[in-house]
């Protein structure tokens, strides 16, 4: 004979009550209240969601070396400064695997940002794809991220405190990503790392500096970001990128 059991179940666990139509009959329709009911349900709280944002925003934020100046670039924004925007986000939001997953992302992009920024010859030969093939068996965006770094370390100038970052990262991601979820972990930790460690790919591969108020860039991401370069009519601006040390904003030719 078949018995009776109780089973707990979560129903509908994708909704998102604050942006059904109609809203909830307990909740007033005034676009305020509206906004910070929805953020108590994103961050899965009912008291001082405001608060707590904010104490992720700074638990996020503090340490996190984040490059203080970007080149609104659309390869440099698209694929590497927005998903480290989104993961920082996603920390906020109390989503921290979501966080390392788009932390991780921005490792890679890097990786593949620094290739394209080397040199595209080879003893005079183009670096195409066949030669890839040829020198590395495959071509580099197909390699894995461990390949790709030790290639960059072969051919690009990575500082030991790169290749570190970019190895943790690798692992961190690899543990939350490739496998069940240790509940012991702690995750707000291990997703604040991955952050700061994606923060300092990025820092240390824009390699923004300042002298005398103008921006200096090195040699390899001007010439990459060089169809940004605009004449300034009212300053000694650039139009191309100079022989010796880097432009942007208002650096003069040489």
């Amino acid at each position: 004979m078949a018995s009776d059991v109780f089973l707990r179940v979560m129903v509908r666990p994708l909704s998102i009550s604050m942006l059904e139509e109609p809203l909830p009959a307990n909740v007033p329709n005034e676009p305020g209240q509206i906004a910070l009911r929805l953020l108590e349900e994103l961050l899965g709280t009912s008291d001082n969601a405001l608060d707590a944002a904010r104490t992720r925003y700074r638990q996020a934020s503090e340490g996190c070396a984040e490059p203080p100046i970007v080149p609104m670039h659309p390869v440099v924004m698209g694929h590497v400064v927005r998903p480290l925007m989104e993961a920082k986000r996603c920390y906020i939001l109390g989503m921290p695997v979501a966080c390392i997953a788009q932390a991780g992302l921005v490792g890679e992009m890097v990786a593949l940002w620094r290739f394209r920024m080397l040199s595209s010859t080879v003893d005079g030969k183009p670096f195409d794809d066949q030669m890839q093939e040829m020198l590395m068996g495959r071509v580099f965006d197909k390699l894995g991220q461990q390949e790709r770094v030790r290639v960059l370390q072969a051919l690009d100038s990575l500082d030991s405190d790169v290749v570190k970052a970019f190895d943790e990262l690798r692992l961190i991601r690899r543990r939350y990503l490739h496998f069940m979820i240790d509940q012991t972990q702690d995750v707000d930790a291990d997703a604040r790392q991955a952050l700061k460690l994606a923060s300092i790919v990025v820092a240390k591969t824009l390699g923004v500096q300042f002298n005398e108020g103008r921006i200096v860039l090195p040699d390899k991401v001007a010439r990459f970001i060089s169809d940004m370069f605009q004449r300034d009519e009212t300053h000694s601006g650039c139009n191309e990128i100079p022989s010796e040390g880097t432009c942007a904003a208002t650096a003069p030719t040489k």
